[in-house]
């Protein structure tokens, strides 16, 4: 029987709290560095008072969590699958900021596995949605990659 199928949970087995060194770190290798991102006195102005993760970096660790440790590649691995390729992301909404010291986790499960025209290849679509310590939904979004039948 197929484990792969629309509504099957992913498990993510991490959480990760942010703190300054993380967000210094990475708005500074991605170069997102607004002034409510990198200027703590302007931050104070800001209806958040202190510095916010820029969107896409949430994204980032979202989706980090859930790739953590190869968590979807196992999944599809037990229906005979690999990844072959990240083809993009839809539906993306930030829906709260997050701020230092916050305890992000996720919570992801499959909206499709479906053929292509390559009948090598199939479509694996998947449901990401993040939270905080606060279970405040930080995140969502709708992830599809390319998977192709293990030799």
């Amino acid at each position: 029987m197929a484990i792969v199928t629309a509504g099957t949970k992913i498990p993510c087995r991490v959480s990760r709290t942010l703190d300054v060194g993380d967000f210094s770190i990475l708005h500074q290798l991605t170069w997102f560095n607004m002034a409510i991102h990198s200027n703590s006195e302007y931050a104070k102005g800001t209806w958040f008072k202190e510095r916010s993760l820029a969107g896409p970096l949430i994204f980032a660790v979202a989706d980090g969590l859930l790739h953590h440790a190869d968590t979807i590649a196992e999944l599809l691995a037990q229906d005979g699958y690999e990844i072959h390729a990240y083809l993009g992301v839809d539906n993306m909404k930030i829906t709260a900021p997050v701020l230092f010291g916050d305890t992000l986790r996720a919570d992801a499960e499959v909206v499709e596995l479906r053929a292509t025209k390559n009948p090598e290849r199939l479509l694996f679509i998947y449901k990401n949605n993040a939270y905080n310590q606060r279970q405040q939904q930080v995140i969502e979004y709708q992830t599809t990659m390319m998977v192709t039948r293990k030799s």
